[in-house]
């Protein structure tokens, strides 16, 4: 891997993340709520056209990238859009200085949680604060960013250690789920054939899927701007206001929606998996009916962490999440064994074409660990809970890049499943004491949801590494530069928007003031109305902790059996709820190609699905920097 790779990346972790704060902080275009982000696809394409251009002219040749190194600055480019996304760092640099401004505004926060913030961590200088959300002046002015400076070093820090941990854990799984089980990754099928040659473009078929979803959202862009225009209604739309008799009013919320995107990755996903996904959505609305038709939706239990009201729907996703976490794990028993002994030295070591050496993945997720445990001790954390956090974490993370190495689902939120929700739910917030749960709010911002966790673009980034025959290790030291950049980089990135626009302001959306108020306002919940154990989210989780071993157990045994818990797991998930229906449609689509068309059909058949991502996301982007450049909002194509 040549070093202009590197660079290259470095400035895209950094134009990227410019991008998000303006699309995300300023204008509230969810880019980083699915996958693959379509920013980074693209930048991705804006290279492979590049490269194509210096193909073309003598005197640029020397400036051509490979087809790793190209996929190489993808990955890079990933992860800093990870790092710089609104559910992950822009909500670190939004959680630090809040209290501080709002604190006895409306609230008793002075009398509650204030005593026991680690103010070293945060940022408490008033006129560093107090211009942080009125604006209309600068960053560079010495009073405003010294007080930024030593809490951005150390949660920098943190977030470059908690990415290479998780790089370590990816090297430790990576062999037994690309060779073993040889599981598919469907969301690294478009970045592949983007750098497969020219094949991919010249593909007739491709460009009919993009013609459609380019034009239905170039179409739809106008529409915006100039409401005379037909608007094609592809984005989600509520349903429930039409659904008025009981029970079928208890299903809640039911969303319809016709992304192309969403469509697109369905087709390519499993066809059991993208099964599985809408059956259990319909199958948990059904659930929500019956609670209402039996009238016991009523019937409320006491406890934090989970919902605690029948179907106790949080407990059971989290049972499933972990369920699907221990199969994984003991399925990969053996070669993790086997792993341990050549780190030990044990036996000969066969880590040549790994990411890192074994023993230094070892090592490092245990150094990592113990790091991470130790910074958030400093921030209050006693020391059992900070070990427990930090597994329960990291089984969430493990999890994660289950479902994008088999599923390629495109959206992850996993609200309500971090570590500090089961916590809550096993112990109550009493047990836990207050500095606990001040550390709890602290660092909710890398697990408050899981839409931007940068584990599975990495383990990605090594898949696509693993079909081009890339050098692992070169793409490990291009995540790592990526981290670091990042981790310094969205600090940058949003302060330089922030101190210029008011984070209090109309002039940004309202997320930066919502958020940290949702956080701070639990805390103050905690302080003042105590919560116990949640005893009917434990059993539910149990419950359907045993349900997807079954299912786990069930698709071992026999052949034919569709359901995978992975599918139960996200059925409640605010994600599904936005593409149940393009899932569905993408999904059919597949078993009917399948069923009368063959593998040969099928084949022909899948660019045109890529066709339909391409173009609703290239054409999507194009929009954002639209509006971007004449300083006004534009048409969103996602959500």
């Amino acid at each position: 891997m040549r070093a202009r790779a590197y660079l290259l990346g470095i400035a895209l972790v950094v134009l990227n993340q410019l991008w998000l704060v303006e699309a995300e902080l300023v204008r509230w275009s969810l880019f980083t709520n699915a996958v693959p982000f379509c920013n980074a696809i693209a930048s991705l394409a804006l290279l492979v056209g590049l490269n194509g251009l210096c193909c073309v002219i003598p005197w640029p040749r020397r400036a051509l990238l490979t087809r790793g190194e190209l996929l190489c600055v993808f990955t890079m480019t990933c992860i800093g859009a990870a790092l710089g996304a609104q559910q992950m760092g822009q909500l670190l640099v939004s959680f630090l200085p809040f209290p501080f401004a709002f604190a006895g505004i409306g609230n008793r926060w002075p009398t509650s949680f204030m005593g026991y913030l680690p103010r070293r961590f945060m940022v408490d200088d008033p006129v560093a604060v107090a211009r942080f959300y009125a604006g209309n002046t600068s960053l560079y002015r010495p009073e405003h960013w010294m007080p930024w400076l030593a809490p951005m070093l150390m949660w920098s820090a943190f977030t470059v250690v908690l990415v290479y941990t998780m790089l370590c854990v990816n090297t430790l799984l990576r062999r037994r789920w690309m060779v073993a089980e040889r599981l598919t990754y469907p969301s690294v099928y478009l970045p592949l054939e983007m750098t497969g040659g020219s094949e991919f473009w010249r593909n007739r078929t491709m460009w009919i899927g993009f013609a459609v979803a380019g034009g239905v959202t170039l179409l739809n862009g106008i529409s915006y701007f100039w409401p005379a225009v037909p608007m094609v209604p592809i984005r989600r739309q509520d349903i429930d206001p039409y659904i008025t008799s009981p029970p079928w009013t208890g299903m809640g919320n039911v969303k319809v929606s016709f992304y192309f995107f969403a469509i697109g990755l369905a087709f390519i996903m499993p066809l059991d998996l993208s099964f599985s996904l809408w059956f259990f959505y319909v199958l948990y609305k059904l659930e929500l009916v019956g609670v209402t038709a039996l009238g016991i939706q009523q019937n409320f239990s006491t406890g934090a962490g989970f919902s605690n009201y029948p179907p106790y729907e949080h407990g059971q996703a989290f049972g499933a999440y972990m369920a699907v976490a221990a199969t994984a794990l003991w399925a990969a028993r053996r070669d993790l064994a086997d792993i341990f002994r050549q780190a030990v030295g044990m036996m000969p070591s066969d880590d040549a074409g790994e990411p890192m050496r074994y023993r230094t993945a070892l090592i490092g997720a245990l150094v990592g660990l113990a790091l991470l445990c130790g910074f958030c001790v400093c921030i209050g954390m006693s020391p059992w809970v900070a070990v427990a956090f930090f597994m329960l974490y990291f089984l969430i993370v493990v999890v994660i890049t289950r479902i994008r190495a088999e599923f390629g689902f495109p959206i992850h939120d996993m609200h309500y499943m971090g570590p500090l929700n089961p916590l809550l739910a096993s112990v109550g917030t009493t047990q836990l004491g207050p500095r606990n749960l001040v550390a709890f709010s602290l660092t909710y911002w890398f697990n408050r949801t899981f839409f931007a966790n940068p584990a599975p673009h990495a383990l990605e980034g090594m898949k696509m590494a693993d079909v081009t025959s890339t050098n692992q290790r070169a793409i490990t030291r291009g995540i790592m530069l990526a981290a670091c950049v990042g981790a310094v980089g969205l600090f940058w990135t949003y302060l330089n928007r922030a101190y210029d626009l008011g984070a209090g302001t109309a002039r940004v959306e309202r997320w930066p003031r919502e958020f940290p108020g949702e956080n701070f306002s639990r805390l103050h919940e905690w302080f003042i109305t105590p919560g116990t154990p949640n005893f009917g989210s434990m059993v539910a989780a149990g419950v359907a902790f045993l349900i997807s071993l079954g299912m786990a157990a069930a698709r071992l045994r026999l052949a034919w059996f569709p359901l995978h818990p992975l599918g139960y797991a996200v059925a409640n998930s605010w994600g599904l709820a936005q593409v149940w229906l393009p899932v569905a449609i993408g999904s059919i689509l597949k078993a009917v190609v399948m069923r009368y068309g063959g593998l040969r059909v099928y084949r022909r058949a899948v660019p045109l699905f890529l066709g339909l991502i391409l173009g609703e996301m290239l054409t999507g982007c194009m929009w954002s920097l639209y509006g971007i450049a004449l300083g006004i909002r534009a048409y969103d194509f996602w959500p």
